[in-house]
């Protein structure tokens, strides 16, 4: 590749004089030559002989960092997950740059177990002294070599799903293939794409009888519900494949957690309601998780958000209900439960997601949501809105917008939530943002990473 040679080594040159007074006829004479020239060989071939170390580390991670690329591409080319890799190093070294903790990043971990190259390189991911030079300076050979990677992987994709025999068309490997290309998808934001390679994957699994084919392969089932559920959420849509029954057998407390100012919604109608409480139990889940997580961030701090594989068995369950439970049109302005449980479950997603983006496992923003939610719990003017039904619903809309307003909104809704938070504070005669969390702390925690300025409000 242009750009890409190893840079050049100092050429050791041998001179003879090759004028035919200096050679007498008797070979004796000129024994000495023969054998300089013979020795300058043999180091040379040698040195072409001599094996790699075995224990190669970071040795070839030096300078100049675009030799360190070249050893990338020649070295991994054939691990269908390099492409996802090298748009991972991009997307990190951006990260590292901007000292970010919310990022448009897909992390997968089970990427990692499956790769050679990730594994090999993982120690990269978390040196930016690495990162950030292969950024600045070689960002366009990243993108380049990423995306010959991904040609070369659906071209071995294509080859095989023309076979004549299916188990060989629809097995693991080319599942774990696909995959592949979906992280690499993820990590380069192309979300269209990697929507098409999931329902790929879901014919696939159709043709070989259904995803129970899949069990007895952990990592690749975990891994294909961890994509699935990821697009479902950049997409807005119901997830394709059913929870992994392994996934679904954590603890969830459901109805039992449901936060305090929660309690009030339940009546005989929504008793009798599946979709409501299916919403009211995603509620107590978050609550119980959120608690837990709180007291994880007292006693480890900021580690609590690097183990994303173990944070993504915790949210997925919860986030593959919500999605399940959504409608297929907007709630109608007379019917307040509608109105409350939908509120409900973009709350409970925005907070999912922020949860996800601070693990650096979730590649898009909830903006889109917050919008929706905002527009929805905003209309407080008039006096039979559902939110005025009591005190406890009050709360739980005071903690919907102090949920949107740190969960990264455009710049015109957090305007809007920082009016319409201000205007709720004078109300209740609250002047610090601390007075502001006391009163919603029976609803989830919300993780802060910094406080808004009210000075400026």
């Amino acid at each position: 590749m242009a750009g890409m040679d190893k840079p050049p080594e100092e050429k050791r040159l041998l001179f003879i004089n090759t004028n035919e007074n200096n050679f007498p006829p008797r070979r004796n004479q000129h024994n000495s030559i023969d054998s300089e020239v013979r020795r300058h060989v043999m180091l040379d071939i040698g040195k072409a002989r001599r094996k790699p170390s075995k224990d190669r580390q970071f040795a070839t991670i030096g300078t100049p960092t675009l030799y360190a690329l070249a050893v990338f591409e020649r070295e991994w080319g054939e691990d269908s997950f390099s492409a996802y890799g090298f748009t991972l190093i991009m997307a990190t070294g951006k990260n590292a740059m901007s000292g970010t903790y919310s990022a448009n990043t897909f992390w997968s971990p089970f990427a990692f177990r499956k790769s050679a190259f990730l594994k090999h390189y993982q120690q990269i991911f978390s040196s930016p002294d690495v990162l950030i030079p292969l950024y600045l300076r070689s960002s366009l050979e990243l993108k380049s070599i990423a995306l010959e990677r991904s040609l070369m992987t659906i071209q071995c994709i294509e080859s095989r799903l023309t076979s004549s025999d299916t188990s060989w068309a629809t097995s693991d490997s080319v599942i774990s293939a696909v995959l592949a290309l979906i992280c690499y998808n993820f990590s380069n934001l192309d979300f269209d794409q990697a929507m098409v390679h999931i329902s790929g994957i879901w014919m696939v699994i159709e043709v070989r009888g259904g995803i129970s084919t899949v069990e007895n392969n952990q990592d690749l089932l975990l891994m294909i519900s961890w994509v699935d559920i990821t697009a479902a959420l950049l997409h807005n849509t119901k997830p394709l494949f059913p929870l992994p029954m392994n996934l679904d057998a954590f603890v969830r407390p459901g109805l039992n957690m449901l936060p305090g100012p929660l309690f009030g919604v339940l009546n005989g109608d929504i008793l009798c309601n599946e979709r409501f409480l299916a919403v009211l139990a995603c509620m107590g889940d978050l609550n119980a998780l959120a608690t837990f997580l709180q007291t994880e961030q007292v006693t480890k701090g900021d580690a609590i958000w690097s183990d994303e594989e173990q944070m993504g068995l915790l949210l997925n369950p919860i986030a593959h209900n919500l999605l399940n439970q959504q409608q297929l049109e907007p709630p109608k302005p007379d019917t307040p439960y509608e109105i409350i449980l939908e509120s409900l479950r973009l709350g409970a997603i925005i907070w999912i997601i922020q949860v996800k983006r601070r693990c650096r496992s979730y590649p898009g923003t909830a903006q889109a949501r917050i919008t929706t939610l905002l527009r929805t719990i905003s209309n407080d003017t008039e006096a039979d809105t559902p939110w005025n039904c009591s005190v406890d619903l009050q709360v739980v809309r005071l903690w919907l917008l102090v949920l949107c307003s740190v969960s990264e909104p455009s710049g015109q809704d957090y305007s809007t939530l920082m009016r319409i938070i201000a205007s709720e504070m004078k109300e209740l005669n609250l002047v610090t943002w601390g007075q502001l969390i006391y009163i919603i702390q029976r609803m989830p925690w919300i993780y802060l990473s910094e406080v808004p300025d009210l000075s400026t409000l």
